[in-house]
């Protein structure tokens, strides 16, 4: 058994894993890619956000007028469309000093009570082993950013939100959210060449389903932790 089928046998638990040495020379670095909604956290962080911005009233009044939207970015139905709809009607207009201060807010006090302990120990094990780790996520940067980074995590792939010249969030995206075949496009603009490295990743849905392909071992949210991909999917 290989090295690479030696650490995904072992549930890709880093913790686990035998050390990854051929010939007493060390095998190629690990990144360590993880989805954050559902896989490190529970829900969609990006409800909540919304709630955060605007205030209970707004956002209450927003679900009775904006149902169909937020249902399909929720379920991942028609989701740029409807999350274009969604940008637009909570975001457009409001200045970014403004809104970094409800992030600033929303990871340090709201995004911890909704993460998963079981899930967030595999992030902690592959930190703890020197592995790069890469949040991977459709949530906002606003927020995924600033949290990331106090874990010492420095890259993170998330969806961003235009700024104008006057300081103000247009609604729009610079760029289509991270989400499906996004994501491993994005990891891979991040890393270089693929050979260059041993990719883990980890999801939750088929909004993660083209990342976990890509990778060397993948595994799936199940229950309070992670079962292998491929396995799952049979």
């Amino acid at each position: 058994m290989g090295a690479e089928e030696t650490a995904c046998a072992a549930g890709g638990d880093p913790a686990r894993a035998p050390a990854r040495t051929e010939g007493g020379l060390a095998l190629k670095p690990v990144v360590a890619a993880f989805d954050f909604d559902g896989t490190l956290s529970e829900g969609v962080s990006g409800l909540r956000f919304f709630h955060q911005v605007v205030g209970t009233p707004r956002y209450a009044w927003f679900w009775v007028r904006r149902l169909p939207s937020l249902f399909a970015y929720g379920r991942r139905w028609r989701h740029e469309e409807s999350l274009d709809r969604i940008n637009r009607h909570i975001f457009r207009g409001l200045p970014v000093a403004e809104v970094a201060a409800a992030a600033d807010y929303y990871w340090r006090h709201t995004l911890p009570r909704y993460l998963a302990p079981e899930c967030m120990a595999r992030l902690h094990a592959h930190l703890a082993r020197g592995d790069r780790c890469v949040i991977v996520s459709r949530g906002y940067e606003l927020y995924l950013h600033p949290w990331a980074r106090s874990l010492g995590i420095g890259d993170v792939i998330s969806t961003r939100l235009e700024v104008g010249p006057d300081g103000r969030l247009t609604g729009a995206m610079p760029e289509p959210s991270c989400d499906g075949e996004h994501k491993p496009a994005r990891l891979l603009r991040l890393l270089g060449p693929r050979e260059n490295y041993e990719l883990y990743a980890y999801g939750d849905g088929p909004g993660d389903f083209a990342l976990l392909a890509a990778a060397d071992c993948a595994f799936v949210r199940h229950g309070r932790g992670f079962k292998p991909w491929r396995a799952a999917a049979t």
